[in-house]
């Protein structure tokens, strides 16, 4: 008897046996405990989740990156990983955690979007590409991030591009293809810059331009980057201009133009720029409202600012800034009354002192303390 017949039928069976579909539940609770690890500075589940072999074709597909980077980014594939995930944040006096607002799953297929937080209210948004392998586990495909303003095969392509810019390789990385040898090298020589952190060097080269070799995207973009890590006022509005001009209604750069517009005073573009992202990742939560809720203070546009927040309290009610807006909004509007609800909440959910000497030590809340409607509240609560 052929004793390994059957066993050749039975592996045919199950070849065309259709593959049994990832459960939604499951795959969110695996992802979740992604970004819980990361929260906990822990990497282990990111790196198994990420498929080094689909991830690496998407990073080397579209451009010409010298062997010798290929093969140093082969060899320490899970560390450059890391190192380009965690420099794309910015820098932080506070721990940076991540937030899950968003995810769908269908088909073996799904996006889930993420909320990062650093000091200062800067907010990082990702929106990440994922789906289920033939074992059923999740896997990171790729990745949008909204507030480098690109997708991070894209930029971890660049960077091994820039880390070694050949001649073949920059005119790859260049959408115009008549350009000259010589506007090639000048985009090469403008790449190095970049590399090295030399923001002088860089600023030369690219003013020397010509109009053609300026507007391309890539140009366009790494001139903002280099304009904001020198917090040039002058060469950070003129960047901004040239990538409102190149990607107009484009979420990707929302978050850092968000910081240059509220730093610059256009508090109008602050809100559209918020509006576009919401749009776009399909997601309207608590950080992004608040946001809204103090550039429509600033504009003296108090009803918006009121509708903002308490949207901000609607859509994520376990968010504490969310309070705060709308405790600010309605303070600035003078609806004292409806401030003691904002108040209520900081309180008993979140363990905060609303006393007549704490709202005094804050500009904007002080003007409460002596508030009959605050008053009435507070003895309330006593």
């Amino acid at each position: 008897m052929n004793i390994f017949r059957p066993l050749v039928l039975l592996a045919g069976l199950a070849l065309l046996a259709p593959a049994v579909a990832a459960d939604a539940d499951e795959m969110q609770k695996e992802f979740n405990a992604v970004i819980q690890g990361l929260n906990r500075n822990s990497f282990d589940r990111f790196n198994r989740a990420i498929d080094r072999s689909d991830m690496t074709e998407r990073i080397y597909s579209r451009r010409v990156i010298e062997p010798a980077v290929k093969s140093a980014f082969g060899k320490e594939f899970t560390t450059s990983i890391q190192q380009m995930f965690t420099s794309s944040f910015p820098s932080s006096k506070k721990e940076i955690l991540g937030t899950v607002l968003d995810f769908r799953f269908e088909n073996d297929q799904g996006r889930a979007v993420v909320r990062y937080e650093a000091s200062g209210y800067r907010f990082i948004y990702h929106a990440y590409e994922l789906r289920a392998d033939d074992g059923g586990r999740l896997r990171i495909v790729d990745w949008i991030d909204y507030y480098q303003g690109g997708r991070f095969s894209d930029e971890a392509g660049a960077a091994l591009v820039m880390a070694l810019p050949s001649k073949a390789a920059t005119r790859n990385m260049l959408a115009d293809k008549t350009l000259d040898d010589g506007q090639v090298f000048q985009a090469g020589e403008l790449f190095k810059a970049a590399r090295d952190g030399e923001a002088e060097r860089f600023f030369q080269i690219h003013d020397d331009l010509d109009d053609t070799l300026r507007e391309e995207e890539v140009v366009v973009r790494l001139s903002w980057q280099v304009a904001l890590g020198e917090r040039d006022g002058e060469r950070v509005e003129a960047a901004a201009q040239r990538i409102e001009q190149a990607f107009p209604g484009d979420a990707l750069h929302a978050m850092r133009l968000v910081e240059h517009y509220v730093a610059s005073q256009q508090f109008d573009k602050a809100i559209a720029a918020l509006e576009t992202l919401q749009q776009e990742l399909g997601v309207r939560d608590g950080a992004t409202e608040s946001l809204k809720t103090s550039a429509a203070i600033a504009l003296g546009n108090l009803e918006d600012a009121e509708r903002f927040a308490v949207q901000a309290t609607q859509s994520e009610p376990t968010l504490e800034l969310a309070w705060w807006s709308l405790l600010r909004a309605r303070t600035e509007a003078g609806n004292y009354g409806g401030a003691t609800e904002a108040m209520a909440r900081l309180e008993d959910d979140f363990g905060e002192t609303m006393s007549p000497g704490q709202l005094r030590k804050d500009r904007y809340l002080r003007v409460l303390a002596d508030q009959q409607e605050y008053l009435d509240w507070r003895a309330s609560r006593e």
